[in-house]
């Protein structure tokens, strides 16, 4: 008989189980230890007490990880990784999961709930509109080869002269005016922990974002960067400019054969994209982000 418990109400380790059953055929490696697994909770700022793992008598067969959190005067909810085990699937696990999890989030006050699916996840997709979310649009996932080097066409000089750029804690774009707080929930500056921005400044008036996090090995060794979605002040003619120097001037502060991924890209920022792809990122992965509304008005 199946039955749904809450994280906090059993093993970690059988959650673990769960977890790696869950997604050991997935479309990439999200196999885990304990260490791993306790970090995600705490740096995606997910709740044990509103996480649930689906049994099959004693068995575990899946779990969702839930997260909850205020954005911008709105309680949004994100589904941090649904997974069903193998032996489990096609008996309906997947939608019990979720249904119980929506319950959850009702009965939390929930304003928005919201998550992130591959592209080629036909069934979750399927799933997902049938319990009511809505496709909002495609994100990307891009990675810069080692020894990638920028096309031409990237920041002018021009352009370099006549914005300053600054460095300041992530916290800081959050308050900017344009700062966008709807989308994934990986970007937004509360799961930045220790993150940072660059912020374009024109005549003292602030013009562009870019968040990002730096990575660093146990030897204190930088090891990545994690570029997250720009954004640029409304209205103006020099959006890519803007783009190409704010990512200009964070790549040339970063030492050779660093790793650099951007993360949750909107494939609808072609701004942006596009300057990714001049400094010598491709595309890894798509996905696409979904949002359920459970009240009338959300704030954007």
């Amino acid at each position: 008989m199946a039955s749904i418990r809450t994280l906090n109400e059993v093993p970690l380790s059988t959650a673990l189980e769960a977890w790696n059953m869950g997604f050991e055929d997935y479309y990439v490696d999200l196999s885990m230890k304990e260490p791993a697994f306790v970090s995600r909770l705490h740096n995606e700022d997910l709740l044990p007490e509103q996480s649930i793992v689906l049994f099959d008598g004693e068995r575990p067969a899946g779990l969702t990880l839930n997260g909850i959190r205020m954005v911008n005067g709105s309680k949004v909810a994100w589904n941090g990784g649904t997974a069903v085990a193998p032996f489990y699937r096609g008996k309906g696990g997947g939608r019990q999961l979720l249904e119980e999890s929506i319950r959850r989030y009702r009965e939390e006050g929930v304003d928005l709930a919201t998550l992130e699916v591959f592209v080629q996840n036909a069934p979750a997709i399927a799933l997902y509109e049938r319990c009511g979310y809505v496709n909002k649009g495609m994100t990307r996932f891009y990675e810069r080869p080692a020894g990638a080097q920028p096309s031409s066409g990237g920041a002018s000089l021009e352009a370099a002269a006549r914005i300053e750029i600054r460095e300041a804690d992530v916290a800081e774009a959050s308050s900017l005016t344009f700062y966008r707080h709807r989308g994934p929930w990986q970007t937004h500056w509360l799961s930045l922990k220790g993150g940072r921005c660059l912020i374009a400044e024109q005549e003292g008036q602030a013009a562009g974002y870019l968040p990002f996090r730096r990575i660093y090995s146990g030897t204190g060794e930088l090891s990545a960067l994690l570029i997250y979605p720009c954004g640029v002040a409304g209205g103006r003619p020099d959006t890519e400019e803007i783009a190409d120097t704010l990512l200009s001037r964070l790549l040339s502060g970063t030492p050779d054969g660093t790793g650099a991924r951007a993360v949750h890209i909107p494939a609808a920022d072609a701004f942006f994209t596009a300057a990714l792809e001049r400094a010598g990122f491709v595309p890894a992965h798509e996905l696409l982000y979904m949002e359920l509304a459970l009240m009338d008005t959300v704030p954007s």
